[in-house]
């Protein structure tokens, strides 16, 4: 028994060892940016000799757009979210409790849309035909039509484990359809929708090709696609750089500390259940 116990103890700190390797990048990133043009060119994880933080984030802030790219990356990625987000559960809801070929059709034709690589030329003239091209709404219609078969797969397995029970009770109560998901069914997804959300936002907030593609007006560009403006400024100045990059990368990297747990729980639950 305590040899099994040392071996889990062994296994948990080399385990923790190589978790640190993790944070070596942003270690990096956090040190270059405090650093002076000279040692920041040489990419060493030594302390800084001096400590630049005001000077080097001011010029970041005034420089980098930062307040403008935040805006614009928390609307359209909340944007986003919401509709990703309802879509997606009602959808797994359909599909998960009609037990037909149209249902197992949409199961099927929405996994094949993880797969499916996004056709730029017909997507710029619907958007262009709808009138939103060049619009954060129309950025966020994109990002849902790519990432709600992704939401659609985590909350189909969740949604085959709740009880079907609930929903004969719900309509002997005389709950419609409607009223019967988002009153009843709706409040068991909250695992799965902050797992699933979590993983939306991150993946919505760090795209920077999309953005690139269809949106031509620079002022309403996110952050990560900032950070290349910010460059064809300070190319040899990597200490500005990697102060725009902490700052774009900061949301994401906070968002993940403080939600992995609910990611862990929620794709567990899901697993488990489905």
């Amino acid at each position: 028994m305590k040899s099994q116990k040392l071996t889990l103890r062994l296994l948990e700190g080399v385990l923790w060892m190589f978790s640190a390797f993790i944070f070596v990048p942003y270690l990096l990133v956090l040190l270059t940016s405090l650093k002076n043009a000279k040692e920041a060119g040489l990419f060493t994880l030594s302390v800084p000799s001096e400590i630049l933080i005001l000077q080097n984030y001011k010029i970041v802030f005034e420089q980098g757009y930062v307040i403008q790219g935040f805006v614009n990356s928390m609307l359209i990625a909340v944007l986003s979210l919401f509709v990703i987000l309802m879509c997606s559960a009602l959808l797994s809801f359909y599909i998960a409790r009609v037990k037909d070929a149209f249902s197992s059709f949409l199961y099927y034709f929405f996994i094949m849309g993880m797969m499916a690589p996004i056709s730029l030329v017909t997507t710029f003239e619907l958007l262009k035909s709808l009138d939103l091209i060049n619009t954060r709404m129309g950025v966020a219609m994109i990002f849902a039509s790519t990432l709600i078969p992704f939401a659609t797969f985590i909350y189909v397995g969740f949604v085959k484990g709740l009880p079907k029970e609930l929903d004969e009770s719900s309509t002997i109560d005389g709950c419609g359809p409607y009223k019967m998901f988002f009153l009843v069914i709706m409040p068991l997804l909250q695992p799965i929708t902050v797992t699933a959300g979590i993983l939306v936002f991150m993946n919505v907030w760090n795209d920077s090709q999309i953005v690139l593609f269809f949106l031509n007006d620079n002022a309403k560009w996110t952050m990560p696609l900032n950070i290349y403006r910010f460059y064809g400024y300070y190319r040899y100045e990597w200490n500005y750089i990697f102060g725009s990059v902490l700052l774009t990368t900061l949301p994401v990297f906070l968002l993940y500390l403080v939600g992995q747990r609910f990611i862990i729980e929620g794709m567990t639950s899901g697993a488990v259940k489905g």
